[in-house]
């Protein structure tokens, strides 16, 4: 589930005052979720797109041999990772 933040959070993060977002969800540029009690809370996505942040995921491997005579055992295990991730 995504986060939601308060607006006293989302205005930090934001560099704008509370105002501000009250007046952007008024006008729509900015989509809020309201709690039973018809708070608003900002979900994580919204801060990221105002924020202009895109989500990147990186791949990591890990490959290791126990002892130098097996360097071409590391070649192999660096190689096949690569051979299965490069296409995507």
């Amino acid at each position: 589930m995504e986060r939601l933040y308060t607006l006293k959070e989302a205005k930090k993060l934001l560099g704008v005052t509370t105002k501000t977002i009250q007046r952007w969800d008024k006008q729509g540029k900015i989509r809020v979720v309201r709690t039973i009690g018809g708070r608003r809370r900002i979900p994580e996505s919204e801060i990221k797109r105002i924020l202009g942040l895109k989500e990147e995921r990186v791949i990591v491997g890990y490959a290791r041999v126990s002892s130098a005579t097996q360097k071409d055992d590391l070649e192999r295990q660096k190689a096949s990772p690569r051979k299965v991730f490069s296409s995507s």
